[in-house]
């Protein structure tokens, strides 16, 4: 449509912002945040989006069905792209913090190894962990396969929790680190990704866009600008978890 166009269905009352009738072509509006309507219908914007979802247990993070619900499902409407797509992944029985974007230069520069950007997971745990598993994370835990995972901090709340913060991203990365160290873990949540934590008032399967404030929590800037800079400039490629995203579970 062109811009004359638009401008005219403004002053004639056609649009609407967030509920509230608009006539003012000049009204700024955040992609992601503000709900515009236009005759009565939602209009998808045009700009990347970033979007923050508090993953309920038991859907799978993935864009098409692979038997069972998707993350997908849990995105409201005025937010869903056809081009939108998590950031790594979450277990299918994992909860907690995850985002969604439609730039791929974004998703490249949040799980580039490079960056080594830090997610801490609160772990529930079948039984209490011995004192002597803070040092062995500190110092990287050999897998019972062999692999040595990178220096990692462990914080053991009580008999049952303990807080686990990552820069890496390998197979059930967590689960994996508890079970060398005499333990398991029976339900896992992700707290956040480098600065920018779950925004508590999310309840499980609620998801809302994340702003420029909350972005720079990151490390970056708006989508589409630094996200694009940093995939281009790092010259490798992603560490795979085992899932192909370099982002731990």
């Amino acid at each position: 449509m062109p811009r004359s166009e638009a401008q005219k269905n403004v002053r004639f009352g056609k649009v609407a912002v967030n509920g509230k009738n608009c006539r003012d072509g000049g009204q700024q509006v955040v992609v992601g945040r503000d709900v515009v309507l236009f005759r009565g219908q939602v209009v998808r914007p045009t700009g990347h989006l970033l979007i923050m979802l508090h993953k309920p247990a038991g859907v799978i993070t993935s864009t098409s069905d692979g038997g069972g619900p998707t993350v997908m499902s849990c995105i409201p409407d005025e937010l869903n792209r056809k081009d939108l797509a998590p950031i790594g992944r979450l277990d299918k029985d994992t909860t907690g913090l995850l985002l969604l974007t439609t730039d791929g230069g974004l998703t490249h520069a949040l799980t580039h190894p490079r960056r080594h950007v830090e997610k801490a997971y609160l772990a529930t745990l079948s039984q209490p962990l011995p004192a002597e598993a803070v040092q062995r994370f500190a110092a990287g835990v050999e897998l019972a396969d062999g692999t040595l995972c990178a220096p990692a901090l462990l914080e053991i709340l009580s008999e049952s929790q303990a807080r686990v913060v990552l820069r890496e991203g390998k197979y059930h990365q967590v689960k994996r680190m508890v079970a060398a160290c005499g333990s398991s873990v029976t339900a896992l949540h992700r707290e956040r990704i480098g600065d920018l934590w779950l925004d508590p008032a999310l309840q499980p399967g609620m998801a809302r866009a994340v702003s420029l404030e909350e972005l720079a929590l990151l490390g970056l800037a708006w989508p589409g600008t630094d996200g694009a800079e940093l995939a281009e400039t790092t010259g490798e490629s992603a560490e795979d978890d085992g899932v192909g995203d370099g982002l731990p579970q």
